[in-house]
Parts: C-alpha cells; structure tokens; sequence
C-alpha cells in the first residue's frame, strides 16, 4: 500500500507498545499524526515528528502540544489504533469513550474515502464473538506480536 498519511497513538498503560510502529511510519519517510481530543469527545489528528513536545490530555494519554499541522480524517491513508478487544470478524472493543467510533462514523458509510483502519493488539486481547453496533468502526486487520491479519 502507497499510504504517506498514517495516524498512530502513543500508548498507555497496558496498550499493546505503539513506539516501534511509529519509528517504522518515520524511518519508512511517511506523515505521521497523532490523536488529539477534541470538546465534542471526537480526534483531530495531528502531525507528529520525533521530539516533539507532548502533554497529557484529561485521561494522561500525551498528546502533541502544537496543533497546527493537523490532516482531515478523511485525508489519512491508514489509522493504526489502539483496542481492548478484537475478534476476526473486525469488531473493536475500545477503551469506552467511542472516540474513533464518533470520529470515523460519518466516513464508515463511503468506503472509497475510508482510511484502512488497522487494530494493534497481543494475541492474548483476541476474543471468540465481539458484541457491535452500526455505529461501530470495523478494522480492516490487526498486527499482533505474532502475525498481520487482514479482515475479509
């Protein structure tokens, strides 16, 4: 895939360690923006270089401090994001908030304008059937500490 405008997180906690996968975006000389929380409990999606100066958001995730390089959500090419639960029928189990789901829901419903959605997880957060909803953004695939595994 040609994508050159990818969306990552920096992990917490017991997330599944994002720092290589963004070294991978950097040393690969393609954009990489991170999420930032927006009033309306949505992302923007802001550049991010190495170094840059973070701060920690009201759930202590950091984000960056300087938003003014920011990519419209429909301009990323792929969004790698974070999970607590998947199941290999592309069902999504975030932390709670419906971030990503309110944030991508609008661009869900037109596939060609859709970025590929990539799940980052331990093998071990796989689960047999995930519950969803139509408001639900379903991943495209998933990279674990194994294997990359494509949806159908």
């Amino acid at each position: 895939m040609h994508s050159q405008h990818i969306a990552c997180y920096l992990h917490y906690k017991d997330e599944f360690d994002s720092l290589p996968m963004l070294e991978a975006i950097w040393q690969a000389g393609k954009k990489c923006y991170l999420p930032v929380l927006t009033e309306q409990k949505s992302l923007r999606f802001v550049r991010y270089h190495s170094g840059d100066t973070l701060q920690a958001n009201q759930f202590s995730i950091l984000e960056p401090t300087d938003n003014t390089d920011e990519i419209s959500c429909q301009d990323l090419d792929m969004v790698i994001m974070p999970l607590v639960a998947f199941d290999m029928h592309g069902h999504r189990l975030g932390a709670g908030g419906g971030y990503y789901d309110r944030t991508f829901a609008s661009l869900d419903k037109n596939a060609n304008k859709r970025p590929l959605m990539i799940g980052l997880a331990y093998t071990a957060q796989q689960a047999d059937l995930l519950p969803s909803d139509e408001w639900d953004i379903r991943l495209d695939g998933i990279v674990t500490e194994h294997e990359f595994i494509m949806f159908p």
